[in-house]
């Protein structure tokens, strides 16, 4: 019993760990893909998954902005929420870019 117990704890911390904070958030979508267009001045930007889809995602003032610099061309994971049928980012974790 004890073996399972300690189990369930590690799983539960590897799991926490993994997801950036925010993301269990309910009716909070998870986008993964690269930045094809950025309109810093619009708060907007076009990010392109690795099937084609493309999600169009504006952010705002209480978005956060984790790991990097938002650019063309960067891995992005982020969760978002739908409004006005708009995509907001509730947060946005930048890689590096891909060469």
């Amino acid at each position: 019993m004890k073996k399972v117990s300690v189990l369930v704890v590690l799983a539960l911390i590897a799991v926490a760990l993994a997801l950036p904070a925010g993301e269990t958030k309910k009716g909070e979508k998870l986008v993964s893909g690269t930045i094809s267009r950025l309109d810093t001045a619009n708060r907007s930007m076009t990010v392109t998954d690795s099937k084609g889809a493309s999600w169009t995602i504006q952010w705002s003032d209480s978005t956060r902005v984790l790991g990097g610099e938002l650019k063309e061309g960067a891995a992005v994971q982020l969760g978002c929420t739908e409004s006005e049928n708009q995509h907001w980012a509730t947060w946005i974790k930048v890689s590096e870019a891909k060469q």
